[in-house]
């Protein structure tokens, strides 16, 4: 029996798979007290939309939250191809500082905005309108799109 058989768990707790634009209901069961670990996930029956399904996806979310190799803060590219690691406040005005130089020298259209919708944090697509107003970027997309486009040609429908 492996370690996490034989430790306990805490009661399902009703939450939401966070992997694609479904956010079907889930139940979890966390390691003992104050464990992360996701030690069994269902598919919540009490929950409107879902009614208890959930497909392969939210089996890996464990791995997704507690993966050991899971970066936790911003990494800048050396010279040589290595990384070393950055605060957040450097990164997101590094970031902000080369999408400024691109608009300048290029025009707010050599910059492709691709995320919010698709996946379970819908705030970036909220967001999205105000970053590409402000950087002049006209074209965008996300998982979405992409998503629904590989469902479309597996489906005939287009």
């Amino acid at each position: 029996m492996s370690e996490a058989n034989t430790r306990e768990t805490s009661p399902w707790q009703p939450s939401a798979c966070i992997l694609c634009e479904c956010n079907c209901g889930i139940e979890i069961q966390l390691g003992g007290e104050g464990d992360r670990r996701l030690t069994r996930v269902r598919g919540d029956k009490a929950h409107p939309a879902s009614e208890g399904y959930a497909c392969e996806k939210p089996s890996r979310l464990d791995f997704y939250q507690n993966d050991p190799e899971r970066l936790t803060k911003p990494l800048r590219r050396r010279a040589d191809g290595t990384f070393e690691e950055i605060e957040w406040e450097t990164a997101i005005r590094e970031v902000a500082e080369r999408f400024l130089a691109i608009r300048e020298e290029h025009g707010g259209e050599a910059i492709f905005y691709y995320g919010g919708g698709g996946q379970g944090n819908h705030l970036p697509g909220a967001y999205s309108t105000s970053l590409r107003s402000t950087l002049g970027s006209r074209y965008r997309s996300n998982a979405l799109a992409q998503e629904k486009t590989g469902e479309a040609w597996s489906q005939q429908k287009c």
